[in-house]
């Protein structure tokens, strides 16, 4: 796996597609890393050449002491520079939208799109400790399992049978790196009460919001809530899609995001 010194930190990432294409930068979500966005950038790369860094405190890249949400979006407009290119689309998934929607207001200009997956502009920690909370349970407790067991009435939509799921979750398995509960910590420290709505009137990047109908971290009313403050923005939200959106209809989010970025 590659890797690269950016805002002071090494930043690990995958890449897809070729280089001659336009960029697209995509972000896993909380305690993910490249490995788990790996089919979304796949078929992005038919169209794009796209990397997917492993965010600051997670996978293979630095994980340091104290780290914030501005310091994440600093290292992604720096990797951008540092694959040479003056701007990129920015995609990410729940915390790697918001990551990415940091960048956009830090450097505006380094943004040429951007598309915000099952998102929201703000929290006073990352959703899925809050989700964990609101039950009674510490979510850095949990063993990966047991995590995913406790969210899973809030990932997934109705309609994605069981086997669906855990063909899908399968899938995920093996190459993510985990993070320990140390580790977890730091992330969730970094997102204590993150709120990007002050910023988002900088953003000049059109915009592509998403959200799941059955998602319950981050509901629609969330991504509406986002949209709304961005100065241009579309709003979409998909009926057959929880938190999981991205492996749930990944058809439907491919040809978004190819339509959207074309201009149509």
């Amino acid at each position: 796996m590659p890797s690269i010194d950016v805002a002071g930190h090494r930043i690990a990432y995958e890449a897809y597609g070729d280089p001659e294409q336009p960029l697209l930068v995509l972000v896993h979500g909380l305690n993910g890393d490249a490995s788990t966005v790996a089919p979304l950038a796949a078929r992005l790369a038919e169209h794009f050449h796209v990397v997917t860094p492993d965010a600051l405190g997670h996978g293979r890249s630095d994980h340091p002491a104290s780290f914030t949400i501005e310091d994440q979006g600093r290292v992604l407009n720096a990797l951008v520079a540092a694959l040479g290119r003056s701007s990129a689309t920015l995609a990410g998934i729940s915390m790697g939208s918001y990551l990415v929607a940091q960048a956009a207001i830090l450097e505006p200009a380094r943004t040429d799109r951007l598309v915000l997956v099952v998102s929201k502009a703000h929290g006073t920690t990352s959703s899925s400790a809050a989700f964990a909370a609101r039950r009674g349970v510490d979510l850095a407790t949990l063993d990966p399992e047991a995590a995913m067991a406790l969210l899973a009435e809030a990932l997934w939509s109705p309609d994605t049978p069981a086997d669906r799921r855990a063909e899908l979750l399968g899938s995920m398995a093996g190459e993510q790196v985990q993070l320990t509960p140390d580790e977890q910590a730091r992330v969730e420290r970094s997102l204590a009460g993150f709120d990007l709505r002050p910023g988002l009137g900088r953003v000049t990047a059109p915009a592509l919001v998403v959200s799941g109908a059955s998602d319950g971290l981050n509901p629609p009313e969330l991504g509406r809530e986002l949209a709304d403050h961005l100065p241009n923005a579309r709003f979409e939200v998909y009926e057959h899609s929880g938190h999981m959106l991205a492996s749930e209809e990944t058809d439907r989010l491919v040809d978004d995001v190819l339509s959207f970025t074309a201009g149509d």
